[in-house]
């Protein structure tokens, strides 16, 4: 590709005309209620945008005049039941949800209340055929929401990846994988195990009959008992499969009393009446006040009540898991987010310098990053028939299995090596024959050079290439009358990847190829930060609860950095190209030409795969 002027808003929509009329008719579910029923009626039209000089426009009025959202109440159909009243129609829901998000408003009732304003909403309430007496309101936002699910959401998502891809803006050559932590919207009181069970705890049956007898004792030596002193009973935590670094299992105040003067006339508390002792209390003058209690609920079907606690470190949204990321201003400190991790997935393309996000999957924070790599990558190859040349990833994504995956799909992994304890200390590394980056050492204890990937044999070569004769203060103790000195390239070894499969690449670690291919990583970075950034101010602090409202969100998100860069990125050749035309300023015919992307990177993406 020489010049980038193929995507222009002419040529955009020239393709789009055709890419509309195939998606819908990949998409004819029919929709279960009759048109009368429906409380909105989505139509697909196409609007000039106003473009300024500087540059801005409406992203909300541009997506909708490009794409045709109409596969959504195809898509979301199976979602609806022909029984039941009247709806809005989900093709309208989702646009204007989408349309919130591009226009970065921060809530639903600010996005409400302009679609309720005469002027300023009536843009919107166009765009997704929403009448003016007939505006939805927070409440059916969020039953469309619960009613679609994350999965139909995730649908609709790879349904605009495909349009992105049809266009030419994403082959899924080179993928980049990470993962971001974002908050929940609930305080973490202290627990990071508890789960519904922990609302209705039971305590031992034998607990009202031990608390009686305590408080029996108690009245019988009235020099034990000091007035307004907290005593408390104690609940054990009920989980037996705690993790192995929990040595102590967890306790909870279930319940605690305090013993006041009684006043005249006044009557014993609950708590007297069901342990029996009104009478022993009132002789001596006592009474018992519950000052805390966890007890949910007591069954009194039984001989012996029993009793039931709720604890008291539970937090409001269960599925929320603590997670832990590096401090912005601190690498070395970490930072604990209670909350949800979603893992994006990255397209790069080099040849048009464009990253788009084109993945996401989301689980609870304490969920390692490599967990979701296969499924996702998956995903995106059945659905996209994409074939990809190169996977990168941190550290997290270094597992076995993955390896496995990647390289099953004649593609090359790029992952950081995670070195889990291992001894790097110079003496450990030379005493096992190869450094940290799977670079062996040469008998003098020279560092060897790559010299290549035999793919037959599946195996990196490595040769010392005489480096005591060409640069002698690179080896600290050379050996005498060396008999490598004799050969062509000195000592020469191999690295099996199947002896070494998390360590040793097809691209070795040691090589400036390498680092060249894993700086690309910084491209999901950038689209983590953009979903949190104040641009969309989606994942920094979002008002959810629970991991459905989470994976929406957090897809959401990465639909709205989808759309955004690519209609930035059209805007700006489009932009380029005009004033290249009316002014023939060499400058702006510069910025219309593609990239340059590394001769290597295109031979290893252009070469012919052999099959697996």
């Amino acid at each position: 590709m020489k010049d980038l002027t193929s995507f222009s808003l002419k040529e955009i929509q020239r393709k789009l005309n055709s890419i509309n009329v195939q998606i819908n008719l990949g998409h004819h579910e029919v929709f279960p209620k009759e048109r009368y029923r429906l409380l909105s009626w989505y139509q697909y039209k196409r609007r000039f945008v106003d473009i300024t000089p500087q540059g801005y426009f409406s992203f909300s009025k541009l997506a909708t005049s490009l794409i045709n959202f109409s596969f959504v109440r195809s898509l979301v159909a199976s979602s609806y039941s022909k029984e039941g009243g009247y709806c809005f129609d989900p093709a309208s829901m989702f646009v204007l949800h989408l349309c919130r998000y591009l226009d970065e408003f921060k809530t639903e009732k600010s996005f409400i209340s302009v679609l309720h304003d005469q002027d300023k909403g009536r843009g919107y309430r166009t765009y997704a055929g929403i009448s003016p007496d007939r505006i939805p309101c927070e409440a059916d936002f969020s039953h469309f929401k619960k009613r679609i699910g994350p999965e139909k959401v995730d649908q609709i998502f790879h349904v605009l990846v495909e349009i992105t891809k049809r266009i030419g803006l994403v082959s899924g050559k080179i993928l980049s994988y990470d993962g971001t932590l974002f908050p929940t919207f609930a305080n973490y009181k202290g627990c990071n195990y508890a789960n519904e069970k922990c609302r209705s705890i039971p305590l031992k049956k034998d607990f009202l009959k031990r608390l009686r007898s305590r408080i029996i004792n108690l009245l019988n030596h009235p020099e034990k008992i000091t007035l307004n002193k907290q005593r408390r009973s104690f609940a054990l935590c009920p989980k037996k499969d705690l993790p192995p670094c929990v040595k102590k299992r967890p306790s909870f105040i279930a319940l605690s009393f305090i013993f006041l003067p009684q006043e005249q006339e006044q009557k014993q508390s609950e708590l007297a009446h069901i342990l029996g002792l009104e009478k022993e209390l009132s002789q001596k003058g006592l009474y018992l006040k519950t000052s805390s209690s966890c007890i949910s609920k007591i069954d009194l079907t039984q001989d012996e009540p029993l009793i039931y606690v709720n604890c008291p470190k539970i937090p409001a949204d269960l599925e929320a898991k603590i997670g832990y990321r590096r401090a912005n201003h601190n690498p070395n400190k970490k930072v604990k987010i209670f909350g949800y991790e979603s893992m994006i997935t990255t397209n790069i393309e080099l040849k048009i310098g464009l990253e788009l996000p084109i993945g996401c999957v989301t689980s609870s924070a304490d969920t390692l990053d490599g967990s979701y790599l296969i499924p996702e990558r998956n995903k995106c190859i059945k659905e996209h028939g994409f074939s990809p040349y190169f996977d990168i990833g941190d550290c997290g994504f270094d597992i076995k299995k993955n390896f496995r995956h990647i390289r099953k799909t004649q593609s090359i992994p790029i992952i950081d090596y995670n070195k889990r304890g291992e001894k790097t200390d110079l003496k450990s590394l030379r005493k096992r024959g190869y450094d940290e980056k799977g670079t062996p050492f040469a008998p003098c204890g020279v560092l060897c050079r790559p010299n290549g990937y035999d793919q037959t044999k599946k195996r990196v070569s490595f040769i010392c290439r005489k480096q005591c004769l060409t640069s002698p203060l690179a080896v600290r103790s050379p050996i005498d009358n060396c008999r490598y000195l004799g050969t062509e390239c000195g000592y020469s070894t191999h690295m099996s990847i199947k002896a070494h499969p998390r360590l040793v690449s097809e691209i070795p670690r040691c090589s400036n190829r390498w680092k060249k291919i894993r700086n690309l990583r910084s491209a999901s970075e950038r689209s983590n930060g953009t979903c949190k950034s104040s641009d969309l101010n989606i994942l920094d602090s979002p008002r959810i609860y629970g991991l459905t409202m989470a994976s929406i969100e957090a897809s959401m998100a990465c639909i709205t950095t989808l759309l955004k860069r690519v209609m930035r990125f059209v805007i700006g050749i489009t932009r380029n190209l005009i004033k290249y035309l009316k002014t023939w300023d060499k400058s702006y015919k510069k910025k219309l030409e593609a990239p340059m992307v590394p001769t290597f990177i295109l031979s290893l993406i252009q070469r012919k795969r052999s099959p697996p």
